[in-house]
């Protein structure tokens, strides 16, 4: 079949929902189908693949976020519209499939009444208020919602959001991730990390949302309790510059496939985001052998087996830094953990599995459009 990606994000911008696209892209590809992707132009950037068609943008005041001008220009036959976003690009989106009767699907990859704070000469609770009204019009419009986790489907649901919804996560390419020693030396060698130190990594965007100054807090008491560790965040975002004069290591911005390779220099994966609608890294850490330490939160439930493959913990600093110490100390817990990690990952998050079902997902969308 013939598919049409919308979608405000995508590369060179980095982020976790460019990522699941360009995965998901990639894998349909190889089961045989033709996936066209629209999405805003980016200066200075070239795409090789003839299959990427770009809109006119502009420059927002989010660092290196662009912000699309859709129109109708060149759009080529498909069976099937699936928009990533409902803002400009997704209301195109809507348009063309309800103009050309063809099914649309919305992938709910963003929890976004948690970003409402970046309106800030708007109060919060009438930004929250307006943003549900806008996703509950958005999403009545289209034939499925896609939700990334059971708990995505539960907060569309208690938005009075009544189209049919299909739970399909956001796929890890196993391809990629790095599992030798020399990689995960010669990394670690490029930001002074000795070989044999321990390492409390972090992967995703250096921003508000995502409670990274819990995880410092967090790593300074490890530290006055004795163990000895680096805290690495990689990734970059409006607070890199706050969080580099916190003791901790960033990166800065990396590359999709290099960010993959980065999971081999950690010992433990930390996380403290409660903003998330599956938490895409938290899935390429457990694939990576990492166990996942995990402030608890409803959309990681569904990714984070806690005590087998992982542990969602209080939100407080003693439980996080209790879980992170224990396995700090002992190794044979963290390779157990790990190794669970890896064999869940693999088992519900690999690229291609996840492919298959999105194939199944829009066969339903298609065989209900040509019943009614």
């Amino acid at each position: 079949m013939k598919i049409a990606f919308f979608a405000d994000s995508y590369k060179p911008y980095l982020s976790g929902v460019t990522n699941s696209i360009e995965n998901l892209a990639l894998e349909l590809r190889k089961l045989g189908h033709r996936v066209y992707i629209f999405a805003p132009h980016y200066p200075n950037h070239l795409d090789t693949d003839p299959d990427i068609i770009r809109f006119p943008s502009v420059a927002t005041t989010y660092p290196k976020f662009r912000l699309a001008i859709p129109y109708i220009g060149r759009i080529p036959e498909v069976d099937i519209v699936h928009s990533h976003t409902p803002f400009q690009v997704g209301q195109l989106a809507r348009y063309l499939a309800r103009k050309k009767k063809i099914p649309l699907a919305y992938s709910f990859h963003t929890l976004f009444t948690k970003y409402v704070h970046y309106a800030r000469f708007i109060p919060e609770p009438l930004s929250k208020m307006g943003m549900v009204s806008y996703l509950r019009s958005f999403c009545e419009s289209t034939g499925l919602i896609i939700t990334p986790s059971e708990f995505s489907r539960r907060v569309l649901r208690s938005w009075k959001i009544k189209q049919p919804i299909e739970v399909v996560p956001s796929g890890v390419r196993m391809d990629l991730l790095a599992n030798d020693r020399e990689t995960r030396d010669k990394i670690r060698e490029s930001y002074g990390i000795g070989s044999e130190e321990k390492v409390l990594l972090y992967v995703g965007r250096i921003s508000e949302e995502k409670n990274l100054d819990f995880l410092i807090k967090a790593f300074k008491k490890i530290k006055q309790n004795g163990k000895e560790a680096r805290l690495v965040l990689v990734g970059g975002g409006p607070l890199v510059k706050k969080f580099s004069e916190e003791g901790a290591i960033l990166t800065g911005e990396v590359p999709y496939p290099e960010v993959l390779a980065h999971y081999s220099i950690g010992d433990i994966f930390v996380f403290s985001s409660l903003t998330e609608t599956q938490g895409l890294v938290i899935a390429e850490a457990k694939a990576a052998r990492l166990p996942v330490v995990a402030l608890f939160s409803g959309a990681l439930v569904g990714t984070i087996c806690s005590g087998y493959d992982g542990y969602l913990v209080n939100r407080d600093q003693k439980s996080f830094v209790e879980h992170v110490s224990r396995l700090l100390e002992d190794e044979k817990l963290r390779k157990e953990v790990g190794a669970a990690a890896h064999e869940d990952a693999v088992d519900r998050f690999a690229s291609d599995k996840v492919a298959k079902k999105m194939e199944g997902v829009y066969n339903k969308l298609l065989t209900g459009r040509e019943q009614e």
